[in-house]
């Protein structure tokens, strides 16, 4: 039994929760303590998504006037024929 533990890694053999049996493991750094920063890509994602709407919404409107423009001269041929 005793040669089954002397092959475990040093860490399996220290039970849970005993951190100070381990001296030489540095303590946590206060950065890691911390809770994480939010991310900057989201507001870039949601001002480029913006943008991206603003843009969809001009070529609808150019092609919505230039569809009308198109079939100006067509309206009276259209309504002779009923």
């Amino acid at each position: 039994m005793a040669q089954q533990t002397a092959n475990r890694r040093e860490s399996d053999r220290v039970p849970m929760g005993v951190e100070s049996a381990m001296p030489w493991v540095p303590a946590p750094s206060s950065e890691s303590a911390q809770p994480p920063k939010a991310k900057r890509g989201v507001l870039r994602k949601l001002v480029l998504a913006l943008l991206v709407l603003i843009f969809l919404f001009g070529v609808w409107q150019i092609a919505k006037k230039l569809y009308d423009q198109a079939h100006a001269p067509l309206a009276p041929v259209i309504d002779r024929k009923g």
